[in-house]
């Protein structure tokens, strides 16, 4: 089984607040909120994919990001490489290109609301 890469962009606003998205009924996980991100394509480095997901997911152009986390995942039908990044700056305003549920949420409301366990151990780290 091939592992897929995943960028996963933790974006913060003013407030100390996480633009984070609910996952749709069609979707792996559907139900739990997650971080911006997706699968970095082939022969595409993270930084790139992590601008080009945030642009097409939530249409914020990517000025500046740090790896934060990167750890290998493993569900019963797949294998993920995951990759947080910290975004330290970006331009526009978040909008749901996607038609996903979209919100600001401070650390206290991360840590009460499902997100899926690969997450855990970055919202501990916030």
């Amino acid at each position: 089984m091939a592992i897929q890469r995943i960028v996963i962009g933790l974006v913060r606003n003013s407030q100390d607040q996480y633009l984070i998205s609910l996952r749709r009924g069609e979707q792996h996980l559907a139900g739990k909120w997650e971080f911006p991100g997706g699968k970095a394509e082939a022969g595409e480095d993270e930084l790139s994919a992590l601008a080009r997901e945030l642009e097409e997911e939530v249409g914020l152009e990517l000025t500046g990001a740090e790896l934060m986390e990167r750890k290998v995942f493993e569900f019963d039908d797949r294998t993920l490489a995951l990759h947080f990044y910290r975004v330290t700056g970006y331009r526009g305003q978040p909008r749901a290109r996607e038609g996903q549920p979209l919100k600001w949420a401070s650390v206290e409301e991360l840590r009460a609301l499902p997100f899926p366990k690969a997450n855990d151990s970055v919202i501990a780290a916030l």
